[in-house]
């Protein structure tokens, strides 16, 4: 069984950069497509967690195919991302940051929501 893995995307219109906490693959750059979002979702352990900045409606396909995939999917608000990334001393803005802290932001919850259990 493969361990579940932590992603972050940062979205737009036309294509989505991902990256993963565990490192456990590059930081990729997907075409905002419906067959390649699917295609590479399919290839995620399961249990695995996937964060996006909300952005308008440009999220909404990788958060609705992960989700029917019974990923786990949260979507962020900018702010807090923004906010997250300040008080951890990050300060550089570009589209492979913002994927990575996507998928570092919200981890220490996941650990409390699943202890609570």
């Amino acid at each position: 069984m493969q361990t579940p893995l932590d992603i972050g995307a940062d979205i737009s219109k036309d294509y989505l950069i991902v990256a993963c906490t565990q490192h456990s693959f590059e930081r990729l750059k997907l075409a905002n497509q419906r067959a390649v979002l699917l295609a590479w979702l399919k290839k995620l352990p399961a249990g695995s967690r996937i964060r996006m900045e909300s952005t308008g409606s440009y999220h909404e396909l990788l958060a609705h195919l992960a989700y029917r995939l019974g990923l786990s999917v949260y979507v962020l608000n900018a702010k807090d991302v923004r906010h997250y990334a300040q008080a951890t001393g990050q300060r550089a803005k570009t589209d492979r940051v913002d994927a990575a802290r996507s998928a570092q932001a919200g981890r220490g919850d996941d650990e409390e929501h699943a202890d609570a259990g």
